[in-house]
């Protein structure tokens, strides 16, 4: 009977385990990460008899938890693109709406400048017309100024996110590296049976690590997991950590960037690191942000400096020379605080029109120096101390140390530093310095026209300069205009081929011939005394609205603000789409790993009615052990 007794026993034990797993199962149905568990039985090893071998009962080979690798894996890569979509997509909006609205953006206040521009050119010798010009470029440049400070704001966020995902990750890093000391310990204490309910914590700390930055996982044989992250850095392996850190750029103390922590000179990683709100952080901040900075940077530099150059070509109602409207805007310099030498940098901007919103980084070796563009990628190489790039002049004076680098942003301040320096709405040079005039005795149609100049170092003229047409300028029967006043000619002049127009240039100063005239027909070239009706060069000023003046001359102002909206809005566009698809694979992924891993209340039900019926079955089996017992027992006592 002790056979049949044991039996029983084992099956009523194996049974209660299997009921209490099922009501565990029962009890998280609603726990978040949990996986339902299963018990799993196992015949005891049979006795021999002389009849054969008789079964000895059950026993729990193990509870096991229901896990799919594959699911659980995609639930971490779905999880940490739709995070990095989400947190793209809510930063790039901001910068959008910021960018878009007429309310805050640049564009229309562009257009209340040039109009006011216009205003003064139909009526150039009017006081309030000028005074309201000067209003509108301060509206302009605080404008710039509010744009810059939202940016920057937005830049300070970026390192407050990144610092607080950094300490995020090193958090969950160090708790998965503890749970993986405690799998390994419980799993050879329990002689290889698998700790599921720790398990389920560490796939839990996984998934919220995937949120913040994206993550590989490898799993190891005794129970641990290692966890890898940007291109294959070790985060976790086995119990040890391997923390990041923040540190400040060493050309930018406004700037944060991501290393190892732990190690000597600190290397800027944040160029491996993706998925996560910290991938999306770093790339909304690379990609993005500093991009609209650098475009806005473009903008406003170009306008200040071409802007002062056609105002210094005109003359204000006092009779000088334009003075800068705005304020020249020079490149940023910063060394590295590594650097050890005396060398310094000095940057100069000598074309705006080839500027591009690039940074470049000098580097110097100890014989030579290397020019980088950090955006592009290409190197120049040189003995120096001067280079020329997209309008930008360096020049290298000191002594550098070996391994001295210099970072130079030609428009980095662009838009902060933009500001009206022209107080006095009477020194605006709305006139041109020269005008011409047409003598009375003309017999012919030539006509002179489009006059301007080009720089005012030779200005005012000492005297009039005289056109004369000559029929024989030039000799051997070639027409022309003799020149008077001034080097440069005879004009060569035909006005069977030119008389649609030909451009001339006598020093610096331009204009247009055209037209037929005859023999002994004159014009006068002389200093525009007492131009206060003159708007020429306030028209010259009003065209820069439209002419391409930016990128290397293939986009005005207007374009160039208009690009960048342009490039914005698709960047957010394309984030927040990633991010509503993002989202939903991940409710498929979700939904696939709890159908495989999810407590199914009505199986349990089942489960935990079929493992009572065996229960109770169980419990006849030792009651009819015991009463077959007690009958032998009766049948051998003695009377």
């Amino acid at each position: 009977m002790a056979d049949v007794l044991n039996i029983g026993t084992s099956a009523l034990l194996s049974l209660q385990r299997a009921i209490s797993t099922t009501g565990h199962n029962i009890a998280n149905v609603n726990t978040e990460g949990f996986s339902r568990q299963r018990v799993v039985f196992a015949a005891l090893e049979p006795q021999l008899s002389g009849a054969g071998f008789v079964g000895s009962g059950v026993t729990i080979a193990a509870i096991t938890r229901s896990y799919d690798q594959y699911l659980a894996g995609d639930v971490l890569d779905r999880t940490s693109s739709a995070a990095g979509a989400s947190t793209l997509g809510d930063l790039s909006g901001r910068v959008d709406d910021i960018l878009a609205n007429p309310a805050t953006g640049l564009g229309p206040v562009l257009d209340e400048f040039f109009g006011a521009l216009q205003d003064v050119a139909n009526n150039p010798g009017s006081l309030p017309e000028r005074q309201v010009l000067l209003g509108q470029a301060e509206v302009l440049a605080d404008r710039f100024q509010y744009l810059n400070d939202r940016f920057s704001g937005l830049d300070q966020e970026s390192n407050i996110r990144i610092d607080n995902s950094v300490r995020e990750i090193n958090a969950f890093a160090s708790a998965i590296a503890e749970l993986n000391e405690r799998i390994v310990s419980d799993t050879v204490r329990s002689g290889g049976q698998s700790p599921n309910d720790l398990l389920d914590a560490r796939d839990q700390l996984l998934n919220r690590l995937s949120e913040v930055i994206g993550v590989t996982t490898v799993n190891q044989g005794d129970g641990a997991v290692n966890v890898l992250v940007g291109s294959g850095q070790a985060l976790v392996v086995g119990n040890s950590v391997t923390k990041l850190e923040t540190f400040t750029d060493p050309f930018d103390v406004t700037r944060i960037n991501v290393g190892i922590a732990g190690v000597g000179a600190q290397t800027d990683i944040g160029r491996f690191l993706t998925g996560g709100e910290l991938g999306a952080v770093l790339d909304f901040r690379g990609d993005v942000l500093e991009g609209v900075r650098s475009d806005l940077g473009v903008i406003a530099t170009g306008l200040a400096a071409t802007f002062n150059d056609q105002q210094a070509l005109g003359l204000d109602l006092n009779g000088n020379f334009g003075g800068d409207f705005f304020r020249p805007l020079e490149p940023t310099v910063s060394g590295s605080t590594s650097n050890t030498g005396t060398g310094s940098i000095a940057a100069v901007i000598t074309d705006p029109t080839n500027l591009t919103g690039d940074e470049y980084q000098l580097s110097f070796d100890g014989a030579a120096y290397t020019l980088t563009n950090t955006t592009t990628n290409v190197s120049t190489t040189g003995p120096g101390p001067v280079f020329s790039v997209d309008g930008v002049d360096i020049t290298v004076s000191g002594t550098p140390a070996a391994g001295d680098e210099f970072l130079i942003a030609p428009v980095a301040q662009g838009a902060s530093l933009f500001e009206v320096v022209i107080s006095d709405p009477r020194a605006f040079a709305a006139a041109s310095p020269l005008r011409s005039s047409t003598s009375l005795a003309n017999a012919g149609s030539g006509q002179l026209e489009g006059l301007a100049v080009s720089d005012v170092a030779s200005l005012p003229l000492a005297g009039n300069i005289v056109l004369t047409f000559n029929p024989d300028a030039l000799g051997a029967g070639v027409s022309g205009f003799d020149v008077s006043g001034i080097a440069g000619g005879p004009i060569a002049y035909d006005p069977a081929t030119d008389g649609n127009g030909v451009a001339v240039t006598l020093g610096d100063i331009n204009f247009t011939l055209s037209g037929v005239p005859e023999d002994g027909d004159s014009f006068s070239i002389e200093n525009n005394v007492d131009g206060s009706g003159d708007n020429r060069n306030a028209l010259a000023l009003a065209s820069l609205q439209t002419e391409r003046t930016l990128n290397g001359g293939t986009a005005s102002y207007q374009d160039a603000y208009a690009s960048l909206l342009a490039d914005v809005a698709i960047s957010t566009r394309q984030a927040k789409s990633a991010a509503s698809t993002e989202g939903a694979l991940l409710d498929q992924s979700r939904a696939a790993l709890n159908s495989a891993q999810g407590v199914n209340l009505d199986e349990e039900a089942a489960n935990l009615i079929r493992y009572q019926q065996a229960y109770q079955a169980a419990a006849q089996v030792i009651a009819v052990a015991d009463e077959v017992f007690q009958t032998l027992l009766n049948a051998t006592r003695r009377r």
